[in-house]
């Protein structure tokens, strides 16, 4: 099958190329100016160099053995020059000299001893190995071996964790090469197949060299790979890898298949993409290996960074579907892939807690008493709770009881406390996650100051709704006091009517008083009932003269003792304002005046 494996070569080796690029970028872009960073940096596109060359030559028949053996040779060269300083450093300085300078001089060595032997070469590469070529990248392999080695043991126990991934990742790399051209030396030739599928050993070392740098900052100041990067990559990786068991799987089905292989082939290659659909759009693998990634190729258990970002976008969001108490709910959801929740805030009395929201579930509008066992215990501990570790140790929630976490949630997993300041605002109740977890010290620390931040965005809220609702009181207290202040005098004036019409009903000057007043008292009426129809209060301002809009508020108080009297002054005062608005606040401070004073 020459078709397959070398398409397995030019892909192997072009994506090992791209990934090992993109970690020089990475390193670059952190580099500090150090000599080990730059060392790193050079052997790191050495290999990117080298797998570009590789995957050219599957498709050119320009490139011949000598190039490839310069290839070869530069990238060892390159990685024994990078690990005889870190294993130098290791050292303290104190290694042989012969020990430090053993390794690059022997990749030298063998570069000029190519240079020499193959200056006239021109036969293409083609299966059958120069003796050279598989003597020196046996050797130059052999002492990186070597080194990685030393370096694991020389090196502080601090460094282990990240030199523990660097270590196999490049180790992977050559000591595949020691079993490639060891077979050589003994067959007298390379193996293709061994040839072709080397690239994608480098494709897998990739991401834990990645990993291994990223936690040795002295290396290259401390590259930042994202989770959603190892993610994808390992979640592609394994696809790939999937995909090309399944075609040499496929190929073998049809060989001896018979005349049904081809329908054979094309069943199990349809039911194998089926099954990696499948794969790939499970939530419960998914959260699997995000919690695996999680665990073995990070320091910490999440990107505070990213969380706290995520965290702050869901709580801002401006969505008129989604209100903020949804969104409370949903934030802390996300940190831990829960699928529902409900939220409870303390009432305005503050003598129970009310269920004031629910995010993917139904929502019952149920009460919980503060003296519930529930809301003591989060109130004396600020503790998150996890379920399943109450089931399994009781005793580590001393004061809860199983009934207390009843009717919360439907699969009830966590409850989440938010705490403002010393005051248990509320808190959240969560379902299962896809993927079965317990939480830890970064989980509970993580969610606790969630809540906190959480409690602090609610509060605000709350305090946002009982200031609008004071300012709707105050606006209504005024309202109803300028009313009152009408429908007094008009009252007043109908009385003054009514009882005067026992005397003097039959006088005709009384009658044409009488009418005016109410005209009067219903002009007034009408003008209320306008403001108070009105969505929005009209204040058209004018000039208005001050003596003129005196003497009429006067005129219109004159009718009830003590009778007001107004002096102005001869010079014109004038102002711009709203002339009825005006007018009657000047007619309600005589009104005012006038009930709180004798008559005489």
């Amino acid at each position: 099958m020459p078709n397959l494996t070398s398409h397995l070569a030019f892909y192997g080796y072009g994506v090992a190329a791209a990934l090992f690029l993109l970690i020089a970028v990475l390193i670059l872009a952190s580099w500090k100016g150090q000599a080990k960073g730059g060392l790193l940096a050079l052997a790191v596109v050495m290999t990117a160099l080298w797998g570009g060359g590789l995957a050219y030559s599957e498709v050119s028949l320009t490139v011949n053995w000598s190039h490839i053996y310069f290839l070869e040779l530069a990238r060892d060269t390159s990685w024994l020059l990078f690990l005889a300083e870190v294993l130098n450093r290791a050292t303290g300085g104190n290694l042989v000299r012969i020990m430090r300078l053993g390794g690059p001089a022997i990749g030298f060595a063998f570069l000029g001893a190519g240079l020499i032997s193959f200056a006239a070469l021109t036969t293409p590469a083609s299966v059958g190995s120069p003796e050279l070529l598989t003597l020196g990248s046996l050797v130059t392999s052999l002492c990186v071996v070597v080194y990685l080695e030393q370096i694991f043991r020389n090196s502080p126990r601090e460094d282990r964790k990240g030199l523990k991934y660097f270590c196999i990742a490049t180790g992977s790399i050559f000591i595949y090469d020691i079993v490639l051209y060891s077979d050589a030396r003994v067959a007298g030739h390379i193996d293709q197949t061994l040839w072709d599928v080397r690239g994608l050993v480098v494709i897998m070392s990739a991401p834990l060299m990645a990993i291994g740098i990223r936690h040795i900052e002295s290396w290259s100041g401390r590259i930042f790979v994202s989770r959603h990067v190892v993610f994808y990559t390992t979640t592609l990786i394994a696809a790939g890898i999937y995909l090309v068991a399944v075609g040499v799987a496929g190929y073998y089905v049809s060989m001896i298949g018979g005349q049904w292989g081809t329908v054979f082939q094309v069943l199990f290659v349809s039911a194998a993409l089926v099954t990696l659909a499948l794969l790939l759009f499970s939530d419960l693998l998914r959260a699997k290996l995000r919690v695996f990634i999680s665990k073995h190729f990070f320091e910490n258990k999440y990107d505070y960074r990213e969380e706290w970002l995520r965290l702050i976008a869901t709580l801002t969001r401006d969505d008129e579907s989604l209100p903020l108490k949804r969104r409370a709910i949903k934030a802390l959801a996300q940190i831990l892939s829960s699928s529902a929740g409900r939220l409870w805030l303390k009432s305005v009395e503050g003598s129970d807690y009310e269920e004031a929201e629910s995010w993917n579930v139904n929502r019952f509008d149920s009460q919980i008493s503060a003296s519930y066992g529930l809301v003591a215990y989060l109130e004396k501990t600020g503790w998150v709770i996890d379920v399943k570790e109450f089931e399994s140790v009781p005793r580590r929630y001393e004061g809860l009881a199983a009934v207390d976490l009843e009717n919360l949630v439907e699969d009830l997993a966590f409850v989440v406390p938010l705490q403002n300041g010393r005051e248990l605002l509320g808190f959240v109740a969560l379902s299962k996650t896809a993927a079965p977890i317990s939480l830890n010290y970064e989980d509970r620390d993580l969610l606790k100051t969630a809540g906190r931040q959480i409690a602090s965005y609610l509060g605000q809220e709350t305090a946002i709704e009982q200031l609008a609702q004071s300012r709707q009181f105050e606006a209504f207290n005024k309202l109803t006091a300028y009313i009152m202040h009408d429908l007094k005098n008009l009252v007043s004036q109908q009385s003054l009517v009514v009882e005067n019409a026992k005397k003097y009903k039959a006088n005709p000057e009384f009658i044409d008083d009488a009418v005016a007043t109410i005209e009067g008292g219903v002009s007034r009426m009408r003008r209320v009932i306008d403001q108070l129809q009105q969505t929005t209060i009209q204040s058209h301002s004018e000039k208005i003269d001050l003596n003129k809009l005196v003497s009429e508020a006067v005129q219109r108080c004159s009718d009830k003792k003590p009778v007001p009297t107004v002096s102005c002054s001869e010079s014109e005062a004038v102002v711009l304002s709203n002339r009825e608005r005006l007018l009657m606040a000047l007619y309600h401070t005589i009104r005012n005046a006038q009930d709180a004073t004798a008559d005489d």
